[in-house]
């Protein structure tokens, strides 16, 4: 614990300032040596932000063996009661993450007492100073651990939201979005070990979803640009078969089309002619508080905006197929069915207008696209929505033992390493018919 004590309070009434790290810690018998190892329950990550990797390199760095806490301040632990090697200020600090699920780890950084100063004064003092100015309220999945939740006006409250009956036995706040209810859907065990217990295999993705990933990446750079304006005008990719956003880089066929889908958005980015005094929020995190069934509903969509009054959703994907019409499109894309019941909420909680707001489907593909819009003033519209919801959401709002369900979803399953059954049917599946 590094902590700091003030003769008199400051601006913030604040007299004493504490810094703990939490991970595995080490430290050479002779004191010039302190680790800290990060802990991740799957792999080990390859990079954290700046601020962060500062913030516990000065804390190893600064800190001191001590007690207590949470309702009062540390109390450091005097000198002779442990191994002078634990009592030394360290001549260097190693912050290392560790991945439990693979045993593999990364080096973060490797620093001497000047350098984790100056990359403390650099990267996490001012991080650290807003964190403790900051006041604003970010409803999000967060809320289910919240104290403040009963009380709290910033999150959306309804009690339409889904049509559920109050969990059968008194639980914790839960939470939920589509994409965990489409994974509890293919296999209630896979939603079980990666949504509830976040264990992955760690394996690499697939081409397709790195492209999706770097088309998603790119539109966003683009629509966070402020004046918020079109994509009809910015340039594409300088080298299509090449190139790279956010943390995201393509190469060959997939990067050429992935370029091709950028060059499709560009005719139907929403941005293009808004007014300048119009709301934009990209990749804002929506979420909503049904108090009868205790839960909290978790949304992202890739566009939300205002324009003349009403509130619009948009939703892009990217596909190497098109659209599958055979299939009811809210059942192929139920995210669309919880944007429809939340854009209605929200223009009634936020005092939108609910006959200009709507929700826009992009579907993208290299050299073609799907466009959709769907009107939440339309009874019938959100009634079909309320359905696939309630399809997809009553099976896990029932379900307490999350039994696998093997089939071809078991096939690149990031959760078959903690899977018996999931590797059980895989192995079955490989042995001749006229072997079993």
């Amino acid at each position: 614990m590094a902590q700091r004590r003030l003769g008199q309070p400051d601006s913030r009434g604040a007299v004493i300032y504490e810094q703990t790290a939490w991970g595995r810690r080490y430290v050479a018998l002779d004191g010039s040596m302190r680790d800290l190892w990060l802990l991740s329950f799957g792999s080990a990550k390859e990079e954290r932000p700046a601020a962060e990797k500062a913030a516990a390199a000065y804390t190893a760095a600064c800190g001191v063996p001590s007690t207590g806490g949470w309702d009062a301040p540390h109390q450091r632990i005097e000198d002779g009661d442990l191994h002078p090697g634990r009592m030394a200020r360290p001549e260097r600090v190693r912050v290392v993450e560790f991945g439990c699920g693979d045993g593999r780890f990364t080096l973060l950084l490797n620093w001497d007492q000047d350098e984790t100063a100056r990359y403390f004064a650099a990267d996490a003092r001012s991080v650290l100073a807003e964190v403790v100015d900051d006041t604003r309220t970010l409803p999000g999945s967060s809320c289910v651990d919240c104290k403040a939740l009963a009380g709290c006006a910033a999150l959306i409250r309804t009690e339409d939201l889904l049509p559920l009956s109050p969990p059968a036995r008194p639980a914790a706040w839960r939470s939920i979005s589509v994409s965990d209810l489409r994974t509890y859907n293919e296999c209630p065990a896979k939603f079980h070990l990666t949504r509830q217990l976040k264990l992955t295999s760690g394996d690499l993705e697939s081409a397709e979803i790195r492209r999706g990933r770097a088309v998603d990446a790119w539109l966003n750079e683009r629509h966070l640009a402020r004046p918020a304006g079109g994509c009809r005008t910015l340039p594409l990719p300088e080298d299509p078969s090449a190139w790279s956003a956010g943390k995201w880089s393509v190469s060959g066929q997939e990067a050429e089309d992935g370029a091709g889908m950028l060059a499709q958005h560009a005719a139907v980015c929403p941005l293009e002619g808004l007014d300048a005094g119009e709301r934009v929020l990209v990749q804002h995190q929506v979420a909503c508080y049904d108090p009868k069934s205790d839960l909290v509903v978790i949304a992202v969509p890739d566009l939300l905006y205002t324009r003349d009054g009403g509130w619009i959703w948009r939703e892009t994907k990217t596909s190497s197929s098109a659209l599958y019409e055979r299939k009811p499109l809210l059942w192929s894309y139920p995210q669309l069915a919880l944007a429809l019941v939340l854009v209605l909420i929200a223009a009634g909680a936020l005092g939108g207008d609910l006959s200009r707001s709507r929700v826009e489907f992009e579907l993208l593909h290299a050299d073609d696209l799907s466009f959709e819009e769907l009107d939440p003033s339309r009874s019938q519209v959100v009634s079909d929505a309320r359905d696939v919801l309630e399809s997809l959401a009553r099976p896990w709002a029932e379900d307490a033992l999350y039994e696998a369900v093997p089939g071809r979803h078991c096939h690149g399953c990031e959760a078959l390493a903690w899977c018996q059954p999931g590797r059980d049917h895989l192995t079955d599946s490989t042995v001749p018919t006229e072997d079993r």
